[in-house]
């Protein structure tokens, strides 16, 4: 048997294990190799076993002696599935005060997406990230974008209001030769990708009011910083650098950290 980058494993041998699932009784033969690592299932027990995959959400390894799973639950506030927002810094969106407050209506949704993107700002009200409100000077339509997995995601287009009376911030996005020249020379990598990246920071509320968005449901606030906001991307990576500076080997782009050692 050989690893998929293939290095060899040996194996001790078989043994042949009652295996019960969903009231279902199989003999199935199992191999045993040396390390640790997480069990896998092989195609000869999933032609013989009919996983009910939708209730299948995640596979772990719950070995006692994994650091990976002590750390995760020495640090069991931070590793967890509701939203967080970083802490000590805000977000503030720079409007030309002579600019004139831009309203538009509501764009019209087709009645065969309306139940999805009618379930995604009711999603955003519960965690927090958006709040209704009744009126307002600026409005932005929203655009829907389907993803992969069925659901939807709206999003502001700011294009058509505050990207055009804002002030652009001009902080440099690193290039890629930048970023391998800092962790060049490591041995391992890994890349920390940031859940839902700019609306973990949150915005001054006098800020709010002109990233306002315009729904067929109504208008709702923004309490963290939203994506298309042409300024995000650089007050993003200003606040990354300025947390994560001093670290060795570890380099930022806008929401992925990049790690590497020797």
């Amino acid at each position: 048997m050989r690893t998929y980058t293939g290095e060899v494993i040996q194996v001790l041998g078989a043994v042949t294990t009652e295996v019960v699932y969903e009231g279902e009784r199989y003999n199935l033969t199992a191999h045993v190799v040396t390390g640790q690592a997480p069990n896998l299932s092989g195609r000869d027990w999933l032609q013989q076993i009919r996983l009910n995959w939708p209730k299948v959400e995640r596979v772990q390894q719950l070995a006692d002696d994994s650091r990976l799973y002590t750390l995760l639950n020495k640090y069991s506030d931070i590793f967890t599935a509701q939203f967080g927002t970083m802490k000590g810094t805000t977000s503030k969106i720079y409007v030309d005060p002579t600019a004139p407050p831009k309203y538009y209506k509501a764009r019209s949704v087709p009645y065969a997406l309306r139940p999805k993107v009618e379930d995604e700002p009711k999603r955003l009200v519960a965690e927090g990230t958006v709040e209704p409100v009744q009126l307002s000077e600026w409005a932005t339509p929203i655009v829907s974008v389907m993803k992969s997995n069925g659901k939807c995601r709206i999003c502001g287009d700011y294009k058509t209001t505050i990207n055009n009376v804002s002030r652009l911030d001009n902080y440099p996005i690193p290039k890629t030769k930048y970023l391998l020249a800092m962790i060049g020379g490591g041995e391992k990598f890994s890349k920390l990708d940031m859940s839902q990246a700019y609306q973990q920071l949150l915005l001054e509320e006098d800020s709010k009011k002109y990233l306002m968005i315009n729904t067929h449901k109504g208008l709702f606030a923004h309490n963290m910083l939203p994506y298309g906001v042409s300024s995000a991307p650089g007050t993003f990576q200003t606040v990354m650098e300025n947390l994560l500076q001093g670290i060795p080997f570890t380099v930022v782009r806008v929401d992925d950290v990049l790690v590497s050692e020797k």
